[in-house]
C-alpha cells in the first residue's frame, strides 16, 4: 500500500512539471509575440501611393532607356549601310584605277614598241649598206684596209647596239615559206631543195626580242627541186602517172 501511495504522489509531480513547463511555453509565446508586434508598429509603414509612384518612374526610364536603345540599334544599322555602300564605291574606284593603270602602261609599252621599231627600221637599211659594202669591196692598199677596218669595225658596233636592243636576224635559208616572216619575190626550180622550201636570202629580215616582225626577209623559193635532166620531180611524177595509165 506504502509503494502504490508513492507511485501516485510521482505521478502527480511529474503531472504538475508538466503543467508549470506548458504555461512557461505559453508566457514565452506571447511574449514574443508582444515583442514583435511591438516590433512592427516601431517600423515605419510607407504609404499606398509612394510605390506606385516609384513603380512609374522606374516604368518611365526603362522606356526611355530602351527607346534610347532602339535608336542607336537605328543609327548604328543606317552608319553600317553607308559604310557598306562607301566600301563597295571604293572598290569599283580601285578597280577602275587599276584597269586604268594597267592600260596605260600597255599603251606605253605598245607606244614605246611602235616608236622603237620605226628607228631601228631605220637603221637597218644602213646595216644593208655595210654588208654590201663588205662583200663588194676589195681592199687593194695598206689605206684602203685600213678604211674597210675602220667602218667594218663601225658596222661590228651597229649590230652589237641591235642585239642589245633585242633585235635578232632571220634565219630562212632551206626553211619552208612562211609569209608571216617571208615576202617572196622569185620563184624558180633547185637541185638542192624541195617545192616551197627558201633558196636564198635576197635581204635579211628582222625580228624584235617579242617575235614580233622589224622586217620580212626577201626571198626566193623553189618551184621544185631538179633532176639531172632539167626536169622537175614534180614533172616526173606526172609523166611516170600518164605512162603508167
Amino acid at each position: 500500500m506504502i509503494e502504490e501511495e508513492n507511485t501516485l504522489n510521482s505521478d502527480d509531480l511529474i503531472d504538475e512539471d508538466d503543467e508549470i513547463l506548458e504555461s512557461r511555453l505559453q508566457q514565452l509565446a506571447i511574449e514574443e509575440l508582444k515583442q514583435a508586434e511591438e516590433l512592427n508598429a516601431a517600423i515605419p509603414q510607407p504609404s499606398v501611393e509612394e510605390p506606385k509612384s516609384e513603380v512609374s518612374k522606374a516604368n518611365a526610364a526603362a522606356a526611355a532607356t530602351l527607346e534610347k536603345i532602339n535608336g542607336l540599334i537605328a543609327e548604328s544599322t543606317t552608319l553600317k549601310e553607308q559604310l557598306d555602300d562607301c566600301k563597295q564605291q571604293y572598290l569599283r574606284l580601285y578597280a577602275d584605277f587599276e584597269n586604268f593603270r594597267k592600260r596605260t602602261e600597255r599603251d606605253k609599252e605598245e607606244q614605246e614598241g611602235t616608236i622603237t621599231s620605226k628607228i631601228l627600221k631605220k637603221i637597218l637599211p644602213v646595216v644593208d649598206d655595210f654588208e654590201r659594202a663588205q662583200l663588194q669591196i676589195t681592199p687593194k692598199t695598206d689605206g684602203e684596209a685600213s678604211i674597210h677596218r675602220s667602218y667594218q669595225s663601225v658596222y661590228k658596233q651597229l649590230l652589237k647596239c641591235l642585239k642589245e636592243t633585242g633585235v635578232a636576224r632571220m634565219e630562212c635559208v632551206g626553211q619552208e615559206f612562211d609569209p608571216n616572216f617571208h615576202e617572196a619575190i622569185m620563184q624558180e626550180p633547185s637541185t638542192e631543195y624541195e617545192e616551197g622550201l627558201i633558196i636564198e636570202e635576197l635581204r635579211p629580215g628582222y625580228l624584235v626580242s617579242d617575235d614580233r616582225v622589224l622586217r620580212h626577209s626577201l626571198v626566193k623559193v623553189s618551184s621544185g627541186k631538179v633532176d639531172g635532166d632539167g626536169s622537175t620531180t614534180s614533172e616526173n611524177a606526172s609523166e611516170n602517172a600518164s605512162g603508167e595509165s
